[in-house]
């Protein structure tokens, strides 16, 4: 009788862990079905940075050169490289030097120590490169930000939390540029661009 209470038992725990077993495989395949739907997910959102948009030194995870609106306006001095070209208690401002003799200004404005806006001023040599850089920053700011909509004479996308992102073609003559403004839609973006 023991021989066969010790055979029942020992058949019993073995059929248990192999339930429990079979139960954590099927968890542990829905767990990585979900991973890749999330990182599928992820993916169709990913900002590819390439071409202008690495010269201009940007990143997939921040409005512009690692720097966010609502970022302490501290960590500016500490993520731009080389001197400020103006500096006061409302804003600084730095240039970017760019291939073929074209360049960037860019001034982060704060409020209350934290970035409160972004402007940038592109000044390009010619309207090939205006179009090529155009280009490039809607397919960045549409996959950061969704789907544009014409407004203020350029082409505005406004994301979360009510931040809005402006692109405009400043080009006169032969003065070839474009025009970036980030912030939110309260603050400095009410501002007319120029």
């Amino acid at each position: 009788m023991n021989k066969y209470f010790l055979v029942v038992t020992l058949c019993c725990s073995i059929l248990f862990f192999s339930a429990c077993r079979s139960r954590q495989q099927a968890n542990s395949q829905s767990t990585d079905s979900t991973q890749t739907t999330e990182s599928a997910t992820e993916m169709t959102t990913h900002v590819t940075i390439a071409g202008h948009l690495t010269e201009l030194g940007l990143t997939p995870n921040s409005d512009w050169r690692g720097i966010n609106v609502g970022d302490e306006f501290s960590n500016v001095k500490g993520l731009e490289k080389g001197e400020s070209f103006e500096s006061d208690t409302d804003h600084i401002g730095y240039t970017i030097e760019l291939k073929n003799l074209e360049s960037a200004d860019i001034l982060y404005y704060q409020t209350g120590k934290k970035v409160s806006a972004i402007d940038v001023d592109l000044f390009l040599n010619n309207r090939q490169s205006v179009t090529i850089y155009q280009k490039e920053l809607e397919g960045y700011f549409s996959v950061r930000y969704g789907a544009p909509k014409p407004g203020d004479g350029g082409t505005v996308w406004i994301g979360q939390k009510g931040k809005t992102v402006l692109l405009k073609d400043v080009s006169k003559g032969k003065d070839f540029g474009l025009k970036i403004k980030i912030g939110s839609s309260g603050g400095a973006m009410t501002a007319s661009v120029k």
